[in-house]
């Protein structure tokens, strides 16, 4: 289905919907991340993919990026002009953090939602890792900051298979990205401490972690899980993009859990 758009007071939009069913917004920065998700997910849901704005092919009219509770508040709007009253919510890495704030500041609009590699509170290996990664980007240096990402994109046992498909990868999950658009996701990653808020979610919550993640160790995602009232926590054996990488798997626990026949 082509990409439509959605006209915002402070920018626009690209989109797409997909499928049949209940609502299911898969959350990210870009929507080619879910390249291994939508046609499959789509079978039993009604799919929402979308760039945020400032990034990929939705601009942004305001200076410098929005923040990732702006970024929040746009999907609110999006669900809005969709005439969507509520969704399932599943956000991973930055699309995680911003599906914190969504669930903490619209808390009616989520009916489930679904965390996957991200934390809800940097530990300390993961602040050091951030802190090391916006180093490359404060030098302006995207070419080591890719090689470096790559390290944690990927688990040891899924290396060779997974840098076969570097090419097609790098291009949905990385040269989209300006210097500038990385600083504003991992400045504000360096930032994000949503631990104790969390604490007052109250709808049905996933935690997907990577087994093999260095970026956000299992202790991390442990973390998370615990911070939210009777969520649910599963490991993939992956790194740090269990959807890319573990894609069966990671495609049958969102089913059930979101629960197409729910």
């Amino acid at each position: 289905m082509a990409r439509q758009t959605a006209d915002l007071r402070n920018g626009r939009i690209s989109y797409r919907l997909q499928g049949e069913g209940r609502p299911l917004v898969l959350l990210s920065t870009l929507a080619g991340t879910w390249m291994r998700q939508s046609s499959e997910l789509s079978k039993h849901f009604t799919v929402l993919t979308y760039d945020m704005r400032g990034f990929g092919d939705s601009p942004s009219a305001q200076d410098g990026f929005p923040s990732n509770a702006e970024h929040a508040d746009d999907l609110a709007r999006l669900l809005d002009i969709l005439d969507l009253p509520e969704a399932s919510v599943l956000g991973l890495s930055h699309g995680g953090l911003v599906a914190q704030h969504f669930v903490l500041r619209h808390p009616q609009r989520v009916s489930r939602l679904g965390l996957a590699a991200t934390f809800g509170r940097p530990g300390n290996s993961t602040g050091i890792f951030l802190k090391m990664l916006y180093g490359f980007l404060e030098r302006e240096d995207l070419p080591n900051f890719w090689e470096v990402l790559k390290s944690f994109l990927f688990s040891a046992s899924g290396w060779d298979r997974m840098t076969r498909m570097e090419g097609p990868l790098r291009s949905a999950m990385f040269d989209q990205y300006t210097t500038a658009a990385l600083r504003s996701i991992y400045g504000q990653a360096r930032e994000h401490d949503l631990q104790s808020a969390l604490g007052t979610v109250r709808v049905p919550t996933l935690v997907i972690g990577g087994a093999e993640d260095m970026l956000f160790p299992p202790a991390v995602t442990e973390a998370l899980a615990a911070a939210i009232p009777g969520s649910s926590l599963e490991f993939l054996p992956a790194a740090h993009v269990p959807p890319v990488e573990a894609p069966l798997p990671f495609n049958k626990i969102v089913t059930e859990f979101f629960g197409a026949d729910r």
